[in-house]
């Protein structure tokens, strides 16, 4: 596949990277994508190839690409520049891991990150009757809502800035001097360059009720996966809070998450749900200390219902992050650089040798996207 038809297949938003990498000279495109302009212009003088006067990067792109300068020297040269880009990057993110210390929990509440959506909550409330209700209302808003969203994309962004050091500084990584949307860093596998999307996030409650439902592994089928029948952990919360409901006068359950539901009940009935509470809680604990041994399942829930704002069909380093204690969401342990690090430098140790897991998942949560799709993952969990 020649250049131009790459280009515009990258470029475009409903291209399936994993489809897209088995394409002929894919790799070599991935390297030439990789390096900035400044790199670009460097290495076409370096081997006297002309650029006809023009410094557009898609031209220099395209003529680096259609030199004969070998994907080893591509590699060779990206690997020794990139000392001079993290050099640079590390010298303006100093003062990062101070702020994230200890930052705290940590909440997006905003849903597929639409302020916009949030603010016509306010603005169609016929419940406000003065305008002196209104400003309350929005400065409640500021200061809770919107507040909280700006922390956590600040605390998301900051850590996946200091985390992406890891990988690029890892031997069997290939880095990117530029950012490249949908590609965080490269690996050589099999001869063939394999881009990873780098993907840090809590694992949901949502993946726990159908984990506690039971996920089996199939042999055939759209999904590399199939969901049991067992009670759920919300539905177990859910037949004790039904049981004592009328005699406790608890209010109706609709629309309540599990810690809520907990924190009722502990409330409301300590003498007969103190014990049932404990016993899911370490049944938590056990699930958690199970995961390790199941990350496919985990990378397979995260393909299947991913959101269909940000969809994508590429392949993923998953960095998991969980609580055995606590149902609250895990995101501030994305600060806990140190078994972050431990954890993916055991893994990108043998990364090379093609131990990926081929996921298969049926996607039907956007109409326009919906169909079969099959992509390479691997990850690795991080617990308190």
């Amino acid at each position: 596949m020649q250049f131009n038809e790459i280009h515009k297949l990258f470029g475009k938003n409903d291209t399936d990277l994993y489809v897209l990498q088995k394409e002929e000279n894919f790799s070599r495109y991935l390297l030439v994508r990789s390096l900035d302009s400044h790199h670009l212009m460097e290495l076409l003088e370096k081997n006297s190839i002309q650029n006809s006067g023009s410094n557009k990067i898609d031209f220099l792109y395209e003529r680096l690409f259609n030199s004969d300068i070998s994907e080893e020297d591509l590699i060779d040269y990206i690997k020794c520049k990139y000392p001079e880009v993290r050099d640079e990057r590390l010298e303006q993110e100093v003062h990062l891991p101070g702020i994230i210390k200890e930052y705290g929990e940590v909440k997006c509440g905003v849903r597929n990150d639409n302020l916009n959506d949030t603010a016509k909550q306010l603005v169609r409330d016929k419940s406000i009757k003065t305008k002196e209700d209104l400003e309350i209302k929005v400065e409640k808003l500021l200061q809770g809502t919107i507040k909280g969203y700006i922390l956590w994309q600040y605390y998301n962004q900051v850590t996946n800035d200091l985390v992406e050091h890891i990988f690029n500084n890892h031997a069997n990584v290939i880095p990117t001097l530029r950012k490249i949307k949908y590609v965080d860093f490269m690996v050589k596998i099999d001869d063939k360059i394999i881009p990873f999307d780098l993907k840090i996030t809590h694992i949901s409650d949502d993946f726990f009720d159908l984990f506690t439902k039971g996920i089996t592994e199939t042999s055939d089928g759209d999904d590399s996966f199939a969901i049991g029948e067992n009670p759920s952990e919300i539905e177990e919360i859910k037949n004790h809070y039904k049981k004592y409901k009328k005699s406790y006068s608890l209010p109706n359950f609709g629309g309540l998450k599990k810690d809520e539901l907990i924190e009722i009940l502990m409330e409301r009935s300590p003498d007969v749900s103190k014990d049932f509470i404990n016993d899911f809680f370490k049944k938590r604990r056990d699930l958690v200390n199970k995961l390790s041994g199941h990350l496919k399942k985990i990378e397979w829930w995260n393909y299947k219902f991913q959101g269909e704002r940000l969809f994508k069909n590429n392949n993923r380093f998953f960095v998991f992050l969980a609580y055995k204690d606590s149902l609250e969401d895990a995101r501030p342990l994305k600060g806990n650089l140190e078994e972050i690090s431990k954890r993916v430098t055991e893994k990108l140790n043998d990364i090379s040798s093609g131990n990926l897991n081929e996921i298969k998942y049926y996607y039907t949560k956007d109409k326009g996207l919906e169909g079969a799709y099959i992509v390479n993952s691997v990850s690795v969990l991080v617990t308190d």
